[in-house]
């Protein structure tokens, strides 16, 4: 009995040594196609899936000053307050100099009507409305009235300012100089924005010339770009992009599950991604034009970049005098809520 046991005893080991020197083998082979394939696998769906960029020059686009939904007096006065993003703000706008263009935010409404409005929830914008405007048709949001800044008061005074549709925007700019930044904030019907907003560059052939579209989306640029290769797009970029997602949901009545909520990996994979999209390299494979960031991210590094790559870059939102005129000596369009015509002061 002793002597079977150590038998297996030596047969066993003997076994193992000759599998262990295996497996480490088996091992290294492993690891060393990983790293050679993972890489190969990496660049060939980059370069599959990388869509070109706008096939027209975009350099009208570059060192502009465009107001912020249509920008706001320095000082409001009783004849110059209105809401923002509305044909008041669009009209004040064409008469003031040194606005080169407008900046205006796009949701779709239950009737798949492109609607202007910065926020898809309405209960800060409009009274008592408690409603996405996803929820309702565009005859529906065409019946409520804004609310003042103050969140109290009702611009009853201005008694025909609605909710405007985008093509109402399109079709009064046509006649202006003004160019034209579409922010894309549809996040559940991509691919039917995308559509929509083709047809809308088809029928008004002026905008391929003077308006782009940009999105914190990528894929709804990435769409737009698919479709039509015409069509200047810009990457709207924003640090730590998952808090803001967040935050913007706490406001409204469907906030961030707990469980994205306290993920930390997989917001942080989500965070880098989208900075990695930020890079020229991402922006090429979106197909990308120009690069829309926060003011403070922007740097003469930054600039420097974009410039080799022929991006264009714009920052949002530049509010203080002494910043804009450096971001304007770099040629970096500016987006502003007040500062237009400031040259000299």
């Amino acid at each position: 009995m002793q002597g079977d046991i150590q038998f297996w005893i030596i047969n066993g080991l003997t076994i193992i040594l000759f599998i262990i020197p295996l497996f480490l083998i088996v091992s290294y082979i492993i690891v060393i196609l990983l790293i050679l394939i993972i890489p190969l696998i990496i660049f060939f769906f980059y370069s599959y899936f990388s869509l070109p960029k706008c096939r027209k020059s975009t350099n009208q686009f570059k060192n502009l000053t465009i107001a912020h939904r249509g920008g706001q007096p320095l000082i409001p006065l009783n004849d110059n307050d209105f809401p923002e993003n509305t044909m008041a703000a669009y009209r004040w706008a064409s008469n003031i100099n040194g606005v080169d263009g407008i900046e205006l935010d796009v949701w779709l409404s239950r009737d798949h009507i492109p609607m202007v409005n910065h926020d898809g929830y309405l209960e800060h914008t409009f009274v008592n409305c408690k409603q996405f405007i996803s929820s309702l048709t565009c005859d529906e949001l065409k019946q409520l009235k804004y609310l003042k800044k103050n969140k109290r008061d009702i611009y009853d005074y201005i008694g025909c300012e609605i909710i405007p549709t985008l093509e109402e925007v399109i079709v009064f700019l046509e006649s202006t100089k003004l160019k034209l930044m579409i922010e894309i904030k549809e996040t559940h019907k991509k691919d039917e924005m995308a559509k929509i907003i083709n047809d809308l560059f088809e029928r008004h052939p002026f905008l391929y010339d003077r308006a782009y579209c940009a999105a914190f989306h990528p894929y709804n640029i990435y769409a737009i770009r698919r479709l039509n290769a015409y069509i200047p797009t810009a990457f709207l970029l924003v640090s730590n992009i998952t808090t803001t997602i967040i935050r913007n949901a706490n406001q409204t009545p469907r906030p961030c599950s707990r469980f994205f909520i306290q993920n930390v990996i997989l917001r942080w994979m989500i965070d880098s991604f989208v900075m990695w999209l930020g890079t020229p390299i991402g922006l090429k494979f979106l197909g990308a034009d120009l690069l829309c960031i926060e003011h403070r991210l922007v740097s003469q590094n930054l600039l420097d970049k974009c410039k080799k790559a022929q991006i264009i870059v714009c920052a949002w939102c530049v509010n203080e005098p002494e910043q804009r005129r450096w971001l304007k000596a770099n040629e970096v369009t500016v987006i502003t809520d007040t500062l237009f015509d400031i040259e000299g002061k």
